[in-house]
C-alpha cells in the first residue's frame, strides 16, 4: 500500500484529488466546530451554511473527478492489456523457441514452440530439460549473462522431444527489476539449426566424397584460371605423371608444362577448344611424354576456372610406331621386287661400261679421251640414280618420330610416286598428274604421309588389278589409271588419290578405316593400312574419308586445315 501511494504521489491527479479531499475534510471539521458552539435555539449562521455548501461542492467534485479517474484508469488498463496480449502473442508465435530462467537456472516461461521441441516443466532446471544433463553445462551464456549483465551467444547441442540430436543457436539477454535494477531472471532465445547442421554435414560428407574421388581419378586433373593459367588446385594423380608434389605445382602456371616452343601456340587453344591432342608436356626431370588434354570451363572458390584433364599416351603413341614401322617394312617387302628392277637398270649400264674398259684393257685398245669421259659420266649418273633409290629406301624404312612439323604435301607425293612407280610401271597402271602450285604448308610429317600415300597407292593398285587382272602394259591401259591429285581453297589442303578400280560397296564405305578389315583374298591383306593410314592422319587434326570415284572406282580425300598464318604466308608471297 506504501508503494502504491508513493507512487500515486507522482501523478498530478492524484496530488489535486488528494488536496480536495484533504480541503473537504478540514472544511467538515470547521463546519462541526462551529455548529456545537452554537445553541440549539439558534439559526445556522450564514458562515455555517456556506462552509457546508462549499464541502458539498468539494465532495461532488472530488466524485466527478474520481469518475474520470476512473474512466481513464479503465482505459488505460485496456490498453495495456491490449499491450500485454500484443506481446504475448509476439512470445508466443516468433519462429523461436524461447524461455525464461531465474537465477537458480529454473524455467519460469517459455513459449509453446519450446514447449513442442522439448516437452519441459515449469521448474525443471534447464540443463535437465532440453540437454539431458544433471549438472549446469560448463560453458553457459545464461550464467555470463548473470555475471555481467550482457547478451551473450553459443551454439548447443541437446535431444528434441524424440529423442533425436538437436543443434541450435542460443541468444541471452538479462530482465531487471524496474525499481532495483537488479537482474532477476534471463530470457534465453534458441533458433534451431538441426536442418543447417545436418545440411552442413551431407556437405561435408558430400566434399569428402568428391574430393577422394577427384584424388583417386588415375588422370591428372588441374583446376587453372582463365586468365592467366595459374594452377589453383590438382589431384594426386599429377605426382605420378609430372614427379610434381601438389605444393610445388600450385601456383604455377600450366602452360610451362609444355614444352617452350608450344607455350603460347597450345596457350591460345586452351581458351578455344575442348580437347587437344598429342600436346607435348614435360615431366619434372625435364623428360618429355605426350598427352591429350580436355577442357572444361567451371567454376571454383568464386573464380571462373578451367578443370583440364590430361592422358599421357605416350606408350600408346610408341606402340603405334612400332606398327607403323612394321607397316612400312611390310610395304618395303611387297615392293622388293620392283625395286630390284630399279636398281637394275643403273646396274646393268654400269656393268657394260665396266665390261666395255675391261676389254679395251685386255686388247692394248687405246680409248679415246672423248669415249672415256662419256663412259665415266653414265657410271656416275647411274651410281648416283642407284644411290638415290637406296637412300629413299632407307629414309622411308627409317622410324618416324612422335612430333609434327610444316610440310608441303606435293614433294611428298612425287617421293612416294617415285619408290612406287615402277610397282605401277610393271602392271601398266598410267597416273595422271593434277598438283596444284604454291600450295599453303600444312602440320604433318613427311615420312608418315609418304607412307600414307604409299598405302593408298597399294590399295589403288589391287583394286585395279582385282577389276581389270594383272595384264602387262599395252593391254587396256586405257582403262588402269591412279589419278593423283592436289589443290586449296584457303582453308584446306586437299590430297586426292582416285583409281579406275573395283570401287568400294557403300555398305563398307564406314568400314574401311577399321583395324583388320579387308575386302581382299586371304593372304592378300592384314587389314592395317587404311587403318594406320586414318591414325596418322588424325594424328594432325586431319582427315580421311573415301567416296566413289568417277569411273566406278573409289576416291580417297585427305584434307588438311590450314593455319591463318600459312595462309596468309601463301597469299603474301
Amino acid at each position: 500500500m506504501l508503494k502504491f501511494f508513493t507512487y500515486m504521489r507522482t501523478r498530478t491527479a492524484f496530488k489535486l484529488l488528494f488536496l480536495m479531499i484533504a480541503g473537504t475534510a478540514l472544511l467538515i471539521c470547521i463546519t462541526f466546530w462551529a455548529w456545537s458552539g452554537m445553541g440549539t435555539d439558534r439559526q445556522t449562521s450564514p458562515l455555517v451554511k456556506a462552509v457546508l455548501l462549499l464541502a458539498m461542492f468539494s465532495f461532488a467534485g472530488a466524485g466527478l473527478l474520481i469518475f474520470f479517474m476512473g474512466e481513464q484508469i479503465a482505459r488505460k488498463q485496456a490498453e495495456l492489456n491490449k499491450q500485454k496480449q500484443k506481446y504475448r502473442n509476439l512470445f508466443e508465435l516468433v519462429p523461436c523457441e524461447i524461455a525464461i530462467l531465474d537465477t537458480d537456472f529454473r524455467l519460469i516461461h517459455f513459449n509453446q514452440r519450446f514447449a513442442e521441441k522439448f516437452n519441459p516443466k515449469i521448474g525443471e532446471y534447464c540443463f535437465r530439460a532440453y540437454k539431458g544433463r544433471e549438472q549446469k553445462c560448463v560453458s553457459c551464456p545464461v550464467e555470463k549473462t548473470f555475471e555481467d549483465g550482457r547478451p551473450h551467444f553459443s551454439e548447443e547441442t541437446g535431444y528434441a522431444k524424440d529423442g533425436t540430436t538437436a543443434y541450435w543457436l542460443v541468444v541471452t539477454s538479462p530482465q531487471k527489476d524496474d525499481d532495483t535494477g537488479e537482474i532477476t531472471a534471463a530470457l534465453e532465445m534458441t533458433l534451431d539449426l538441426t536442418d543447417l547442421k545436418l545440411l552442413e554435414d551431407k556437405l561435408k560428407k558430400s566434399e569428402k566424397k568428391y574430393k577422394d574421388i577427384f584424388n583417386n581419378i588415375a588422370n591428372p586433373i588441374f583446376v587453372i584460371d582463365r586468365e592467366d593459367f595459374t594452377i589453383l588446385d590438382c589431384n594426386k594423380s599429377v605426382q605420378g605423371v609430372y614427379g610434381y608434389s601438389q605444393s610445388e605445382i600450385c601456383g604455377t602456371r600450366f602452360t610451362n608444362l609444355f614444352v617452350g616452343d608450344d607455350r603460347k601456340y597450345f596457350g591460345q587453344l586452351i581458351k578455344t577448344r575442348n580437347e587437344i591432342h598429342r600436346a607435348r608436356h614435360l615431366r619434372k626431370s625435364e623428360k618429355t611424354l605426350f598427352v591429350n588434354i580436355r577442357i572444361s570451363p567451371s567454376e571454383y572458390e568464386g573464380k571462373f576456372v578451367y578443370l583440364v584433364t590430361t592422358s599421357d599416351i605416350t606408350q600408346r603413341l610408341e606402340a603405334e610406331q612400332q606398327l607403323i614401322q612394321a607397316s612400312k617394312m611390310a610395304t618395303l617387302g611387297e615392293m622388293a621386287t620392283g625395286v630390284a628392277h630399279e636398281l637394275n637398270q643403273p646396274l646393268s649400264v654400269i656393268k657394260t661400261a665396266s665390261s666395255y674398259l675391261m676389254k679395251k684393257i685386255k686388247s692394248n685398245t687405246p680409248i679415246e679421251n672423248e669415249n672415256l669421259c662419256t663412259m665415266a659420266e653414265e657410271i656416275d649418273t647411274h651410281i648416283n640414280r642407284a644411290t638415290r633409290i637406296i637412300r629413299h629406301m632407307r629414309e622411308f624404312g627409317r622410324k618416324s618420330g612422335i612430333t609434327s612439323e610444316k610440310v608441303s604435301v606435293n614433294p611428298v607425293i612425287e617421293k612416294a610416286f617415285d619408290i612406287f612407280a615402277q610397282q605401277l610401271k610393271l602392271r601398266g597402271i598410267d597416273v595422271v598428274w593434277e598438283l596444284a602450285p604454291d600450295l599453303p604448308r600444312v602440320r604433318a610429317d613427311d615420312s608418315k604421309l609418304e607412307q600414307v600415300i604409299v598405302n593408298l597407292l597399294v590399295n589403288a593398285r589391287d583394286a585395279i588389278e582385282d577389276r581389270w587382272g594383272q595384264r602387262s602394259s599395252g593391254i587396256d591401259t586405257g582403262e588402269k589409271k591412279i589419278l593423283l591429285r592436289s589443290h586449296s581453297d584457303g582453308r584446306f589442303v586437299t590430297i586426292e588419290v582416285e583409281d579406275t578400280g573395283s570401287g568400294i560397296a557403300p555398305d563398307l564405305v564406314d568400314k574401311i578405316f577399321e583395324p583388320f578389315f579387308t575386302t581382299k583374298d586371304a593372304g592378300k591383306g592384314t587389314g592395317l593400312g587404311l587403318s594406320i593410314s586414318y591414325s596418322i592422319i588424325r594424328e594432325w587434326g586431319a582427315t580421311i574419308y573415301a567416296e566413289p570415284g568417277r569411273s566406278q572406282g573409289a576416291r580417297f580425300i585427305i584434307r588438311f586445315p590450314v593455319s591463318k598464318e600459312d595462309a596468309s604466308l601463301r597469299e603474301g608471297g
